[in-house]
């Protein structure tokens, strides 16, 4: 054999050697972009889908369960309410005379929406006593300033209490004519615990939106959020026969779509349940007899809205939209 018919024979498999070795070195960056999809979780079963977890997935995802339970209880109708704005329990920081408010040493003006406690002292006025809050409470209002000229009697500061609100019920025909005494406050979605209120008296006004008669509740404690303008839940119990029913407790509820939720747990599998929201009784929902829960139902009650985020993960594709 040639020299020159060696070379050539060497360039050769050169040649078919970068084109095989491009081929992979392409096949594998192809490969590399392939999208990756890992198996869902849903099961079709029927006209519903379930999300199948193992026990693992239960641990890592910290879920907890209650069995539901069979109750009985009066009827109650749901009405609107707000949280409105309390008079008596605003407390004014006025001036005692004339002069310039100052600072006092280890003291500090308050800033709006700053919470300061009774007796708290925030400054003074010239050479009069320091000034201090009567009420306890969240500023609502900042008049003035340190370093400024105030006038006697003038407002420094506004101070409400916010630790027990007012609220402002619409009383709609279908309400008992003659309001209980106290009542359960709850969220607009009824998402939130039940906050007990006791009633106040009529509303000097009927409710501006509803245009409704309204009573005023006061309810026993605070809740976050709960500010002037915030709309409320009422649940008030009628007169006729007892309801009879599961007891759907109010930690096992989510909210989606407007709508309420409960997930209900079989042998690892999770069906998302409607949940009808005009049956609303003190810590949750009556689901009547007859209807897609019932007692024995094993239900979750810790990590139900991680679930309806997993259910939804499940039914995304990489490169698809969320699957109908």
């Amino acid at each position: 054999m040639t020299r020159r018919r060696m070379t050539l024979l060497v360039v050769a498999g050169l040649a078919s050697g970068s084109c095989v070795g491009g081929r992979d070195v392409r096949e594998a960056g192809e490969a590399a972009e392939a999208p990756v999809s890992s198996p869902s979780r849903l099961q079709q079963v029927g006209d519903a889908a379930l999300l199948v977890l193992d026990s693992a997935d239960e641990r890592r995802l910290g879920l907890g369960f209650a069995v539901l339970t069979a109750r009985a209880t009066a009827p109650q109708v749901v009405l609107t309410g707000e949280v409105i704005p309390d008079s008596s329990r605003v407390s004014i920081v006025r001036a005692p005379i004339a002069g310039r408010l100052v600072a006092l040493e280890g003291s500090r003006w308050p800033a709006f929406g700053e919470t300061v406690r009774a007796g708290q002292v925030v400054g003074q006025v010239s050479d009069a006593r320091p000034l201090a809050v009567a009420v306890g409470g969240v500023v609502t209002r900042v008049s003035a300033r340190p370093g400024e000229m105030v006038d006697a009697g003038q407002s420094l500061l506004e101070v409400t209490d916010f630790a027990a609100p007012l609220v402002r019920v619409a009383w709609a025909p279908e309400a008992p004519a003659t309001p209980p005494s106290r009542i359960l406050l709850s969220g607009i979605d009824r998402s939130g615990p039940a906050v007990e209120a006791r009633l106040e008296g009529p509303a000097l006004e009927a409710d501006p939106l509803t245009r409704l008669p309204a009573w005023l509740y006061r309810a026993t404690r605070a809740w976050p959020g709960a500010r002037p303008g915030l709309p409320v839940s009422a649940s008030v119990t009628v007169a006729g026969s007892a309801q009879r029913g599961a007891f759907v407790p109010d930690a096992a509820v989510v909210q989606w779509d407007g709508l309420l939720w409960v997930f209900r747990r079989e042998a690892g599998r999770y069906a998302r349940v409607r949940l009808p929201g005009d049956h609303a009784v003190g810590g949750g929902w009556l689901v009547p007899d007859g209807g897609d829960l019932a007692p024995g139902d094993t239900v979750v009650v810790r990590g139900a809205q991680v679930l309806l985020s997993e259910e939804f993960k499940s039914r995304v594709r990489v490169g698809d939209e969320v699957a109908e």
